[in-house]
């Protein structure tokens, strides 16, 4: 089924991980789809897919961008902002530099993002934004204080626009995703761990009551959904992709490295 049969989409972010996920299922599901990225066209993604280099967040790059798809496609139906950064460090250990940089990676890119088609879809009276926040925008977790920060900031920029937009037509979402086995999260591990250890797997899946660590392309799903016109009356929704890690507490004896692991 061709779910975004004759949709434009525009996606921030698309090189790896969630964001190529993404891209290569809009294409999948019939949507013309516009990729940028910092980096140079990360390979074959699809015949009705088309690449930029973009600073997502940069003014004038993210709207000569937008205004580029508009002058080639006259409409935008999808925006995906999906460009961020993380950081595993304590308030008191962040220096102002990384504070900084956190909240242009993860906020300001998607605010840029969001206000550059906004207007389009305002103006069409239809157009759904989805942007990647995180379990961490829905809950406080010790180790990244700073970047859960900024994803909380996406959760509330994206519910405002919901608000202030669903009589025009506009949905705004987030997608929250838990341990997903992307680049970034590889790139956090300690030096030689690897996810092919279920010990370290383990480690990481510890509070997640799923018990594993989920696909790139499970987070895709969901935005495809939430892109779709199935999901036509959700609006301004924080959508945990996080096999209910953000759901509640476990019982405590839940709370140890010797558990099973889940299955997918």
């Amino acid at each position: 089924m061709n779910r975004l049969e004759g949709k434009v989409a525009v996606v921030f972010g698309c090189a790896t991980g969630i964001g190529r996920a993404t891209a290569e299922e809009f294409v999948r599901q019939g949507a013309m789809v516009y990729g940028s990225d910092i980096v140079a066209e990360p390979g074959e993604i699809g015949k009705s897919y088309q690449h930029s280099v973009v600073d997502a967040t940069d003014e004038s790059s993210v709207t000569g961008f937008v205004e580029g798809v508009i002058a080639a496609q006259g409409r935008i139906d999808i925006c995906f902002n999906n460009v961020g950064a993380g950081l595993q460090k304590k308030v008191s250990e962040t220096s102002l530099a990384e504070f900084d940089h956190l909240v242009r990676m993860n906020l300001r890119s998607v605010f840029l993002g969001t206000r550059a088609v906004l207007p389009h879809m305002l103006a069409q009276q239809r157009g759904s934004i989805v942007s990647t926040s995180s379990n961490g925008g829905l809950m406080g977790r010790p180790n990244d204080p700073v970047y859960n920060a900024t994803k909380h900031g996406v959760v509330g920029l994206m519910k405002s626009v919901a608000v202030a937009h669903a009589a025009q037509g506009v949905r705004a979402n987030t997608v929250n995703p838990g341990p997903i086995d992307t680049p970034m999260l590889r790139g956090i591990l300690p030096e030689g761990a690897s996810l092919e250890d279920p010990e370290m797997t383990r480690r990481i899946v510890a509070s997640t009551p799923a018990a594993r660590i989920a696909s790139a392309m499970e987070v895709a799903h969901a935005v495809v959904f939430l892109a779709s016109d199935e999901s036509s009356f959700v609006n301004g929704v924080a959508l945990a992709v996080d096999g209910a890690k953000a759901a509640g507490a476990m019982l405590a004896d839940r709370y140890r490295l010797n558990f099973d692991l889940g299955v997918s």
